[in-house]
C-alpha cells in the first residue's frame, strides 16, 4: 500500500468510527424512546457490538451519551440497562420546564421573524393533519411526541438566545423518557392539540402575556399527568397488578 493510500485511510478511519458511533447512539435512543427496548432491560454490549458492527470503545461512548441524557444507567459489574422512569425527578424537571417554556414564549413573541412564525404555523398545521387521521398506534404516538416537541423547538430557536436554548434543550433531553411515557399512558391528545394551538395562536398574534400563560398551562397539564402516572406506578408496585390508564385499542 502506498504512503498516500495509508494517509487517506488514516484520515477516513476516525470519520467512519465517528459515523458508526453516532449511528449507534441515534438507533439506541430511538429504540428506547420508541419502546423497542423496555425500561430496566439490560443492554448486552456483545450483542450491540455485533448488531452495529462497532468496537467496544465507540459503543461505550454512545452509551455514555445516553446515560447523560438519562435514558440508560450503568451499574458496577453489571453494565448498562435502560433507565426506569423516575417520576419524582420528572416532576422536578417539569417545574423547571414550566419556567423555561414561559420565558421562551415571552421572548420569542418579540424576537421571532416572520419566517419563524410561518414555520411555527406550519408545525401546527401538521398537528391538525395528524389530529384528523389520529389512530392509537406506536407510529402515531411517536409522531405525536415529535410534533409536540417541534413546536417548542421552533419557539426556542426563535428566542435567538444561545444560553436559554442550551439550558432548555438539556432539560428536554432529560425529560424525553418521561414525555414518551406520558404520551403512551395518558390519552389526552385532544387537549394537547388545543394547548399547542393556544400557544401558537398567541405567538402569531404577538401577544406575549397570552403566549406565556398558554405555555405554562401546557406544562401544568404534564405535571398533572405525571401525578397520575405516579399513582398508577405506585399501585402496580404495591399490588403486582398490570394496570393501564389508557386504552391502546
Amino acid at each position: 500500500m502506498s504512503q498516500t493510500m495509508r494517509s487517506r485511510n488514516e484520515e477516513t478511519a476516525p470519520k467512519r468510527r465517528g459515523g458508526l458511533r453516532e449511528k449507534a447512539f441515534q438507533t439506541l435512543k430511538e429504540s428506547i424512546l420508541g419502546g423497542d427496548l423496555h425500561r430496566g432491560e439490560r443492554l448486552s454490549e456483545a450483542r450491540l457490538m455485533r448488531d452495529f458492527g462497532i468496537g467496544r470503545t465507540p459503543l461505550r461512548e454512545a452509551l455514555n451519551r445516553l446515560e447523560r441524557e438519562g435514558l440508560v444507567v450503568s451499574q458496577p459489574n453489571s453494565g448498562y440497562s435502560v433507565a426506569n422512569l423516575d417520576v419524582d425527578a420528572v416532576c422536578e424537571l417539569l417545574v423547571v420546564r414550566e419556567g423555561l417554556d414561559a420565558m421562551a414564549a415571552e421572548i420569542a413573541t418579540e424576537t421571532a421573524t416572520e419566517a419563524e412564525l410561518e414555520a411555527l404555523a406550519g408545525v401546527m398545521a401538521e398537528i391538525d393533519a395528524l389530529d384528523r387521521i389520529h389512530d392509537r398506534t406506536p407510529d402515531v404516538y411517536a409522531r405525536e411526541l415529535e410534533l409536540g416537541l417541534k413546536v417548542h423547538e421552533v419557539i426556542l430557536a426563535a428566542t435567538h438566545n444561545a444560553a436559554l436554548i442550551e439550558i432548555t434543550r438539556r432539560v428536554y433531553d432529560q425529560l424525553r423518557l418521561g414525555l414518551w411515557i406520558e404520551v403512551r399512558w395518558i390519552d389526552q391528545w385532544t387537549m394537547a392539540v388545543a394547548e399547542h394551538r393556544a400557544i401558537v395562536e398567541a405567538m402569531l398574534d404577538r401577544d406575549a402575556p397570552r403566549a406565556t400563560q398558554a405555555a405554562r398551562a401546557h406544562v401544568r397539564s404534564s405535571q398533572r399527568n405525571m401525578q397520575v402516572i405516579r399513582d398508577v406506578s405506585s399501585f402496580r408496585r404495591n399490588t403486582g397488578t398490570r394496570l393501564s390508564v389508557q386504552n391502546d385499542d
